[in-house]
């Protein structure tokens, strides 16, 4: 016989579509995470919830004195029918899904993080033998030290639900030391595990005639001290390289780069964020959007950066290159330059050789602190154009500005100066015989200003 109460709707359909969209959510922006493998781990959860949601509606009945809720409804059952369903096949897509190169996701609910470390037996390399360092995920530390010798110790990380549990996953993880062709290849075996990575940092000491490759997933690469050459690649983690004797080439996708005093030519390709690059005996060259600031200083031979808006070659920079958003600032060059940019402005100080300069949306300044040697071209979509030359020097000019005026402080029988309604123009010599300055640009007035 009914008393006339009304059951109360339970709380559980709102949590399991809350669940449900919260995996979904998760799925879909961070696939990394892999969840339909947490899924097939902690599926239990769902029982908790259920339990929790239950109680949420005991107590809120006793309170109110509402009907209290059945323990599973018609429409309940039906929503819960689907839930698992829908869990159930993000299980099977992350099962037979091919597994992720960049998957670094250690979960384990309420547990610490362990470590431990472990020596590798050292071994006697033959000099200028290939050595390759890998972790999936950790730091790389290389360093030499006088002998032949190479010595290796390994810090293993991983989190445990107990102590126990972590030291038991790091134990199933061993560093090898590998011949592989006419090299050594040296890795962490079995790094991971259906938790997720076990962290492994390897402190690399190297006799001095080696040449190395060293790389991770996730880490910082530091090193220094080699006389051969020198590779490295972090997906996502700082790299410094630093007192080496030949060449070096870094692969970065996140992170800064830090590359000092190299006998050798210097390679960076990728995207990340901060670069500097100090004192390269050879050539420099950056290709990739790196969101800086980038600087370069004391590169002996030819300087090449290229991104999406950049596209610089500097001979002989003996000053600086620095970049960032929306500037590139150049000094003491003592070769040729070449600067195709687009929205940045640009700022060129002491360059000795040619020079070309073509911009769009952005404002040029150059001076010079010597009279000006070889030939300056500047070609300027919209923006002002600044020029500084000695009060000594000599040259031909031939300058335009479309909707724009000119300014001149030189003053030559030979110039001549006009501005009209629509077009500003300086032509002419100053001096006997000089080289020739050509500017352009389409809105924007162009300065030819004499310095002391």
């Amino acid at each position: 016989m009914s008393n006339g109460e009304t059951p109360r709707s339970s709380i559980f359909s709102g949590v399991l579509l809350i669940l449900l969209g919260v995996l979904f959510l998760l799925h879909r922006f961070h696939p990394e995470l892999r969840i339909g493998h947490l899924i097939g781990v902690y599926w239990p959860v769902l029982l908790i919830l259920w339990g929790v949601a239950k109680l949420i509606d005991h107590l809120s009945a006793n309170r109110s004195g509402e009907g209290r809720t059945a323990v599973l409804s018609g429409g309940e059952a039906a929503l819960l029918f689907l839930v698992i369903l829908a869990l159930f096949g993000l299980w099977v897509l992350d099962k037979f899904a091919p597994p992720r190169r960049d998957w670094n996701f250690n979960f384990e609910p309420f547990g610490e993080r362990y470590t431990e470390s472990e020596v590798v037996p050292p071994l006697t390399l033959p000099a200028g033998a290939r050595l390759t360092v890998q972790t999936r995920s950790g730091n790389i530390n290389v360093h030499t030290a006088e002998g032949n010798e190479l010595h290796v110790e390994a810090s293993k990380s991983a989190s445990g639900s107990s102590e126990r549990r972590a030291h038991e996953r790091m134990s199933g993880v061993a560093v090898t030391l590998e011949r592989s062709g006419n090299g050594y290849v040296l890795h962490p075996s079995n790094q991971e595990d259906h938790h997720g990575h076990v962290n492994v940092d390897l402190d690399v000491e190297v006799p001095k005639k080696v040449n190395l490759t060293a790389s991770t997933s996730r880490g910082d690469i530091n090193v220094s001290g080699i006389s051969g050459s020198v590779t490295a690649a972090s997906e996502s983690g700082d790299v410094e390289v630093h007192d080496v004797g030949s060449d070096v080439s870094v692969e970065m996708k996140k992170g800064d780069t830090r590359i000092s005093n190299v006998a050798g030519n210097v390679r960076i390709t990728g995207k990340g964020s901060q670069v500097d690059l100090d004192d390269i005996t050879g050539d420099a060259t950056l290709e990739g959007d790196f969101f800086g600031p980038v600087r370069v200083r004391n590169v002996t031979k030819t300087t090449h950066y290229v991104s999406q808006r950049s596209d610089i070659t500097l001979q002989h920079l003996a000053g600086r290159l620095e970049l960032d958003s929306g500037d590139i600032e150049i000094s003491d060059v003592s070769g040729a330059g070449r600067i195709a940019a687009h929205e940045q402005d640009i700022e060129v100080e002491n360059i000795a050789g040619r020079l070309d300069i073509a911009d769009s949306k952005g404002d040029i300044k150059v001076r010079l602190a010597e009279p000006l040697r070889e030939e300056i071209n500047i070609a300027d979509d919209s923006g002002a154009i600044d020029v500084t030359l000695p009060s000594k020097s000599t040259f031909e000019i031939n300058a335009v500005s479309r909707s724009g005026e000119i300014e001149s402080d030189f003053e030559d029988a030979s110039l001549k100066l006009a501005n009209g309604s629509d077009v500003g123009r300086l032509n002419g010599k100053v001096g006997s015989r000089g080289p020739k300055i050509n500017i352009t640009t389409s809105y924007g007035t162009i300065y030819l200003r004499k310095s002391d």
